[in-house]
């Protein structure tokens, strides 16, 4: 059964729905604008945002005019949720175990608008607007914790904005009916709201990433306890760091990542059947995207799971790689996206260097950067990294998964792309620390 996309959106219920939203996306925004340093602005980062959000959705209305594959799943389930919330009667759907909270959210859309696809590709649209400020946010944060210079400070915002809007994994998904944009958000305010709680200590914040960490694990289970998992072990990481030696780190470090992969993967293998014939079923092929839930024709043969690790973790953390590639859609999707994802990698890896660079040439001893914030950053990355690695081999799932560790690794690669850079810039790196005033002898 076919349904356009277009089905119901010009009726009364579908258009204050969509004007609501939006609405409410403007007020989150301007709250969240309260965390961005009053030198950025946001306005034109969040135009291109807009812009490209428009032209995507507009030439996916004009090519695909029909719900494909996955959105029909997810249109099917969120109905039962509306004619749920009407009658009060039984869903004449079962919702899939581990993304359910995806069905109720689009369901509760359709109890109010009806069964209009264009209000949850509209709502997709707008949480992907919401990263531009969320993710400049997140980078000021760890900007101040660095003690940037303002000036530094205000151009490392300004990129991760700019990287957001243009990001074209993005800019892909974000015209269709899927969990991808409503997940990056929630892992956003999730980061955003812990660095803040590290730097101010408040509870609210805490109890504002455990309700976000509800969400996320009813819309990906496994995403959502493995950026649980990643902020723990980043917790820990940092901590780690008032040690002096590295023998005492490890040691403080090993066994607590050891535990926290234990308990993850107890509560994922729970939710989900991870034996490796069923991953195997869901890396068939080198590029089918075509569904979350099914697999492609030809599937590469695996004894074990650490063969399906050792299989999909290359893939997942640099593909594809130059052999690999051809001129189907799918490969071309993802070589184009790998330049941006290496570009972000390769952001946040001239971070250290360009510390040690940038003191080497300040004329005084100055007290050491802390990094706190950074290493939960490069954390959090690496460990949803890690979970790509088990659930998703071939590359079309890659390149949608790894939107999830890109939150973490933007605001990283903006701020180590403008420490790398700043000599060649002219600009003070780090904040002027104020001098010490002799005591004067009475």
């Amino acid at each position: 059964m076919t349904t356009p996309i277009l089905q119901g959106a010009l009726t009364f219920p579908a258009v204050a729905v969509i004007t609501l939203l939006v609405l409410v996306a403007w007020a989150f925004g301007a709250f969240l604008r309260r965390d961005l340093p009053r030198t950025v602005s946001v306005a034109a980062p969040v135009i291109v945002a807009i812009a490209t959000s428009a032209t995507m959705t507009f030439f996916r209305l004009t090519n695909d005019v029909y719900l494909l594959s996955d959105e029909k799943t997810w249109h099917a389930q969120s109905i039962s949720v509306a004619e749920y919330l009407s009658s009060g009667q039984s869903a004449t759907v079962n919702l899939s175990a581990g993304k359910e909270g995806y069905s109720w959210i689009i369901g509760t859309l359709y109890w109010i608008s009806g069964p209009a696809p264009l209000v949850p590709i509209v709502f997709g649209a707008l949480t992907f607007i919401l990263l531009v400020p969320i993710c400049g946010a997140v980078t000021n944060l760890v900007a101040r914790d660095l003690r940037l210079s303002d000036v530094a400070a205000t151009k490392a915002v300004r990129w991760a904005c700019y990287f957001v809007a243009l990001c074209p994994a993005i800019v892909i998904w974000v015209p269709r009916m899927l969990r991808e944009s409503i997940s990056m958000l929630l892992i956003g305010l999730m980061i955003l709201w812990f660095l803040k709680y590290l730097e101010a200590r408040r509870p609210m914040l805490l109890i504002g990433v455990g309700l976000m960490a509800a969400v996320m694990v009813t819309i990906r289970a496994q995403v959502g306890m493995g950026i649980i998992a990643g902020i723990v072990l980043s917790s820990i990481v940092a901590y780690s760091t008032r040690y002096r030696h590295v023998f005492s780190r490890v040691m403080l470090v090993g066994p607590c990542f050891a535990l926290i992969f234990a308990v993850t993967w107890a509560f994922v293998d729970s939710t989900s059947d991870l034996s490796a014939e069923s991953i195997a079923l869901r890396n068939r092929a080198l590029t089918d995207a075509s569904s979350a839930f099914d697999g492609g024709e030809t599937a590469y043969t695996a004894d074990s799971l650490l063969e399906i690790v050792l299989f999909n973790l290359p893939r997942a953390a640099l593909g594809p790689f130059p052999t690999e590639l051809n001129l189907s859609g799918g490969i071309v999707i993802a070589a184009m996206s790998n330049i941006f994802w290496l570009a972000c990698i390769l952001g946040a890896l001239l971070l250290f260097p360009g510390l040690r660079r940038a003191e080497a040439t300040r004329s005084q001893p100055t007290e050491k950067r802390r990094a706190r914030s950074f290493v939960v950053l490069v954390v959090l990355a690496m460990t949803l990294v890690a979970i790509l690695s088990i659930t998703a081999g071939n590359y079309g799932l890659v390149v949608r998964m790894r939107l999830m560790p890109l939150v973490a690794l933007i605001p990283a690669a903006a701020i180590g792309f403008q420490v790398w850079r700043h000599r060649r810039s002219g600009d003070v790196l780090f904040r002027q620390e104020a001098a010490a005033v002799p005591l004067r002898r009475v």
